[in-house]
């Protein structure tokens, strides 16, 4: 659900008349301003609100092979409590629990990272998380989940607004990424090892679920059209409403992150936490060696064209990281300061 309903049903009588031509119809749509998804304005705090991290449960869209999996070990080494599929993994013990509770899954190794007792992984485990209270709660730091529409829709309302992030990776990087990965990904629910006899350029002929962004947002199915005006939508939600972060920028993004969460990064142990994922001597984790493809290929050629609106939104969350950086930078200032107070 948007704010208001664009498209080419909504252009009115006399709007129709002046537009002769396919061109200049496409022309109309990408000059149109749209809203932000509802959802987005109803439920999260502004970006460039100050941040109130005593008062506000930060979202972070998990997009796969983006980073998220190295940001949930960066804020577990940061004494963050978090949210995603770990809560309800059986062997745990916590999968059938009725109230909301924190535990840490590998405390007797030496593992301090603390868990909340529901997934927002899946809808039946984020519909599980809203009737359990999860941020109303105020019990969680940080809930990861790779459906923000639906999360924020049903976790958050006017009265418990949070603060939403993501990391982000170029449309074809991703892919190639994720081509590779589930080629040897036995772990996984999606593992592929039959991708093995594929070239990147068969595999993006087959490849079903392309705009992969655009349609996380719009709430849409790799079987739903996704569309000119999800984009457009899309731009507006990001510029609004999420604090963003780079893959190719990693560091930067998480001290960023930071901010909104209200974490002193110049305390000692968060030096140190940081340390672990970004010093001189850090072997790159979560990370799956592969080759890379040339840009501009036949197959990373097929790709991008596949992902044209996934593309256009990445370069658009290019100009969105830069704007950030001047109303976010003042406010480490304050952070560092409260933290030393």
């Amino acid at each position: 659900t948007i704010l208001f309903l664009f498209d080419v049903f909504s252009i009115s009588m006399n709007e129709r008349t002046l537009l002769s031509s396919s061109s200049d119809l496409h022309r109309y749509l990408k000059e149109k301003v749209y809203p932000a998804y509802s959802w987005a304005i109803d439920f999260m705090k502004p970006a460039n609100a100050p941040p109130l991290p005593e008062e506000e449960t930060v979202l972070f869209w998990h997009i796969p092979k983006s980073g998220g999996t190295t940001a949930v070990a960066i804020y577990a080494c940061l004494g963050q409590t978090i949210v995603n599929q770990v809560g309800t993994i059986p062997k745990f013990g916590h999968d059938q629990d009725k109230e909301l509770t924190t535990f840490q899954p590998w405390k007797k190794w030496g593992v301090n990272t603390t868990y909340v007792n529901v997934d927002t992984n899946t809808e039946p485990g984020i519909l599980r998380a809203k009737e359990m209270g999860l941020v109303p709660s105020g019990i969680a730091d940080v809930i990861f989940t790779t459906e923000p529409h639906f999360a924020i829709e049903n976790l958050y309302d006017s009265s418990h607004r949070g603060r939403a992030m993501a990391l982000f990776r170029h449309p074809v990087d991703r892919l190639v990424s994720k081509f590779f990965y589930l080629q040897v990904a036995d772990w996984e629910v999606t593992y592929a090892p039959h991708w093995k006899r594929l070239s990147v350029l068969q595999w993006a002929e087959i490849n079903r679920e392309n705009n992969f962004m655009v349609m996380k947002l719009a709430g849409k199915t790799p079987r739903d059209e996704v569309t000119e005006v999800d984009l457009r939508v899309a731009m507006e939600t990001i510029k609004r409403r999420f604090i963003v972060g780079l893959l190719d920028h990693m560091e930067e993004s998480i001290h960023r992150f930071n901010i909104v969460l209200g974490i002193d990064g110049s305390k000692e142990e968060n030096k140190q936490c940081m340390d672990q994922f970004f010093g001189d001597d850090v072997v790159k984790r979560n990370s799956n060696a592969h080759r890379k493809i040339k840009r501009g290929s036949p197959g990373w050629r097929a790709i991008a064209q596949k992902n044209s609106l996934d593309m256009r939104l990445y370069d658009f969350i290019l100009e969105v990281y830069e704007e950030q950086r001047e109303f976010l930078e003042p406010h480490s200032k304050m952070t560092t300061a409260l933290g030393q107070s």
